[in-house]
């Protein structure tokens, strides 16, 4: 590795590292799903795959007779090391710093780790062998003085007599004062330049000897480098297998009014009114009063009926389906509408899922998806364009509206989500919905509030915990001033005398389906 691509090597992988942590001041949610986002990431994957070619070259005869040939494989190294660590660059920059799922979370950790253990390993290898040659010459220069002064003491009885004398650790640490040179000439050799000497022996000796063992463990490190590496390909083949497989979502623009996917379908807005119409009859069919799931009181669907329903084409529920094709999702009257209309689309797009899967017991079951993440599934076909349930809260709900309340007012189709009224979201209605909705959360002791006054403890539903930057970007007194505005009176009074002493907790989240035959 020559000096120079050693500075530019470094230089990269501190960028990189830089880049990495950029998360802590920087998270895009959409910027991954984005058409420049799905461009860095099909080009880092693509950069991530050249290492291959000199693993293969280097290890493979014929192979690498035919391509040595034409690139050398210094040039081949070259390649490996640049694209190793700018393939990762453009792949952190892709993901926009939203690292979720267990699949991203894996891919990010291991290339980091692959990376970092390749370019370390490869930079101490050299340093090792470089030191062990530098230390072996040394070494020889010594052992060279060593017999000359041998030889020098061999010839004076008396000099070599004592040497002997401190010949053991301790007092060869002592022989080094005691013995003094002041009597020599130039030419001579004295006991103490003969201790001196066998000193520098050992220290180089045991120098190589640690060089050497340092060298074996990096050799078993780069083969770990290795193994890992392969590991890596393939979580980024699954990656790639879940974009595609997901609808290409890396493509998708950064707002729901461009590229759609499907095929053109005329849209109005009508449709909308009609899609409301349809899916709140249905909603009420099947929604059912309180009941305990797991000991949590909450309520509950009928997903039984649901998933025969969406089987057939005339059932309010295929036909909510067929409307909302139909809708042209952005001609509202109010701001109010178009929310309800959007936070309705989510909550039919995860009762669908549930309802297309159903038995489930869970909507993160393997069933649904093979990497545990609905939330990435496109679930919903509205005005002929596929959206995933995370696109409509991250891209369109949050971003466009900016309003806390719609964190409990998506359902996650789980015992611990809040619990719903048997209508579905209406824009003239909106803002008390929301409000009745975090309110009746706020007194449910079992998934939403659970004050301890002896021991000064608010226990906080899970959501508050998982979109904390949205109360007060996250601080403990932005968090209680959201509670304050819909927990009960008497709550809101202890808060307010206690407020530096609470501590905050958060209930785990059951995800278990709120399906009436999960009943205790």
């Amino acid at each position: 590795m020559r000096e120079k691509e050693k500075v530019v090597a470094t230089g990269l992988v501190l960028l990189m590292l830089i880049l990495l942590f950029g998360f802590i001041v920087h998270v895009s949610q959409s910027f991954a799903g984005s058409f420049w986002g799905g461009v860095l990431g099909v080009s880092g994957s693509l950069l991530m795959f050249v290492p291959l070619l000199y693993m293969a070259v280097k290890r493979i005869k014929w192979l690498k007779t035919r391509v040595t040939k034409r690139v050398s494989m210094k040039t081949l190294l070259a390649w490996h090391i640049y694209a190793g660590i700018v393939g990762p660059i453009l792949v952190v920059l892709h993901s926009g710093h939203k690292f979720e799922s267990a699949l991203g979370i894996s891919l990010m950790t291991l290339t980091m780790i692959v990376v970092l253990s390749g370019f370390v390993g490869r930079y101490l290898m050299a340093q090792f062998s470089t030191e062990i040659r530098e230390k072996k010459a040394m070494l020889a220069s010594l052992q060279a003085a060593y017999s000359r002064a041998r030889t020098d003491l061999a010839q004076n009885p008396a000099q070599a007599s004592l040497v002997r004398s401190f010949s053991g650790i301790a007092s060869r640490l002592i022989g080094r004062f005691l013995l003094a040179d002041e009597t020599a000439t130039a030419s001579q050799t004295t006991p103490s330049m003969l201790l001196r000497i066998t000193d520098s022996i050992a220290d180089v000796e045991y120098a190589i000897a640690m060089h050497e063992k340092f060298k074996l463990w990096f050799r078993k490190w780069l083969k770990l480098h290795i193994v890992l590496s392969f590991v890596l390909y393939g979580l980024l083949l699954l990656h790639v297998w879940a974009g595609i497989h997901f609808g290409l979502r890396w493509f998708d623009s950064w707002t729901p009014t461009t590229l759609n996917r499907g095929p053109v379908i005329m849209t109005s807005p009508e449709k909308a009114e009609e899609f409301s119409t349809y899916f709140g009859r249905a909603f009420q069919e099947y929604w059912r009063p309180r009941t305990r799931v797991n000991g949590i009181e909450t309520t509950v669907f009928d997903y039984s009926a649901m998933a025969a329903a969406a089987k057939r084409p005339t059932s309010n529920f295929s036909r909510a389906v067929v409307a909302l094709r139909q809708t042209d999702p952005f001609r509202f009257k109010t701001a109010n509408d178009a929310k309800a209309f959007w936070l309705n689309v989510y909550n039919f797009g995860a009762m669908r899922i549930a309802a297309d899967n159903y038995p489930i017991n869970s909507i993160t079951d393997r069933k649904v998806s093979l990497i545990s993440n609905p939330w990435g599934l496109n679930a919903i076909d509205v005005g002929g364009r596929g959206y995933s349930l995370r696109e409509v809260e991250k891209n369109v709900l949050l971003p466009k509206f900016e309003d806390p309340r719609i964190v409990f007012a998506v359902s996650c189709a789980a015992v611990s989500c809040p619990d719903r009224s048997d209508k579905i979201f209406s824009g003239k209605d909106l803002d008390a919905q929301l409000d009745a909705m975090v309110r009746s959360l706020f007194t449910n002791p079992d998934k939403g509030l659970r004050l301890d006054r002896a021991n000064k403890t608010l226990t906080l539903s899970w959501i508050i915990k998982a979109d904390r930057k949205l109360f007060g970007n996250g601080e403990k007194e932005g968090i209680l001033q959201f509670v304050e505005r819909y927990a009960p009176d008497d709550v809101v009074d202890w808060l307010r005398q206690n407020q530096n002493d609470v501590k905050l907790e958060y209930f785990k989240h059951d995800w278990t389906l709120n399906d009436s035959a999960q009943a205790d």
